[in-house]
């Protein structure tokens, strides 16, 4: 099967059309037209229902479309092999994460690995929650993944990557000590500004208060993570955030207070069974250097 007649496949599944594939890929419509009626041919079934200058993917599309992004990421594994005995200077980590984890620790993740290897690109994709996430990487839309420990699915391979700690931040002027540590019966009339649920520190922060018999009680629930520290600062209530936001939201005027017992999440890397491409790998080794 021709490796270029896939890319070309997975492109128009990626861009949504023919135009738009053409444009990414630098070659005329008419020809990646052809290339595909000719892998049409080639797999004998059709792989996209034209409907006017929409398509969509038909089922056997839909089949073909994860074996082919692997085989793709295969090829680039090889070049990227040859390429590793000189250093990485070159290649692509596709790592999908969590929106809760993009700022801390994703980001200083993504930081080190870039200082690395700076002619690495590394494409990072955003799902929404942990099924999205498991997802993109069982069918090759992402290389790695990484979130919380909990629930990784059988047919992934996880590595362990450590705890990541969350503390609350109250609003500006709140009763609270900043620095000493407080209960989580504390929190029994704090109303809380949360993240949607089915979102993992939804389900922290439901098991944290659940655990001394509480149940969070709600002021704004948004799917706008980035909203969750100006409607603390903004007094609309309380949240649960990683330790990284709340030393930035501490400089702000927000109220830090660490519960006790403390909260905390596992994280790990997860990828499909097998190697992972060179840069992946080096990805992975940065990634479990926590204090590096």
């Amino acid at each position: 099967m021709d490796s270029r007649r896939l890319q070309y496949f997975v492109s128009v599944a990626d861009n949504g059309g023919f135009t738009a594939a053409a444009k990414v890929t630098f070659i005329s419509q008419p020809a990646l037209s052809l290339a595909v009626k000719e892998l049409e041919v080639e797999v004998g079934a059709r792989l996209f229902d034209r409907i006017g200058r929409k398509i969509q993917l038909t089922a056997a599309g839909s089949a073909l479309l994860g074996p082919a992004r692997q085989v793709l990421r295969d090829l680039e594994t090889g070049r990227a092999a040859v390429r590793a005995v000189t250093g990485l200077e070159t290649g692509v980590v596709s790592l999908a994460c969590l929106p809760t984890l993009a700022a801390d620790p994703v980001a200083a993740l993504v930081g080190r690995f870039r200082r690395h290897h700076p002619g690495v690109r590394v494409d990072l994709a955003a799902p929404e929650d942990s099924r999205e996430l498991f997802e993109l990487v069982e069918t090759g839309g992402s290389e790695v993944g990484l979130t919380d420990a909990l629930d990784v699915p059988e047919a992934l391979e996880a590595t362990a990557l450590g705890p990541q700690h969350l503390v609350f931040i109250l609003p500006p002027g709140a009763s609270s000590d900043s620095v000493a540590s407080t209960a989580l019966t504390d929190f029994e009339e704090i109303r809380f500004v949360a993240s949607p649920e089915g979102t993992s520190t939804r389900r922290l922060l439901d098991e944290l208060l659940g655990s001394v018999g509480l149940t969070p009680k709600l002021a704004v629930v948004t799917a706008q993570r980035d909203a969750i520290l100006p409607l603390v600062l903004a007094g609309a209530g309380a949240a649960l955030v990683p330790e990284s936001m709340a030393h930035v939201a501490s400089r702000l005027g927000a109220v830090v207070a660490r519960p006790v017992p403390p909260a905390v999440r596992e994280l790990a890397l997860v990828h499909r069974p097998g190697s992972l491409s060179p840069a992946a790998t080096r990805f992975a080794e940065l990634a479990s250097w926590r204090d590096g």
